[in-house]
């Protein structure tokens, strides 16, 4: 199974929950960019895809999003 934001290898892992109850969430985490999946997230994101809202941006690499600089003495 391919991660829909970078295309790298998912694996299923655990998120606990330290609160009053302890509580464990299955999720997909990826290899490669390390971003975390589960049924109510990717839900979630249906959503927004079908009320017509921006798509999260795939891009991993801070340097895609940085704005110009101008380097001064």
């Amino acid at each position: 199974m391919n991660c829909p934001r970078c295309e790298g290898l998912l694996m299923s892992d655990q998120v606990y929950n330290a609160d009053e109850a302890m509580h464990v969430l299955a999720v997909w985490r990826c290899l490669n960019c390390g971003e975390n999946f589960d049924s109510m997230l990717l839900q979630n994101r249906k959503k927004q895809k079908e009320h017509g809202m921006p798509p999260r941006s795939k891009s991993t690499n801070w340097l895609d999003q940085r704005s110009p600089l101008a380097i001064t003495k």
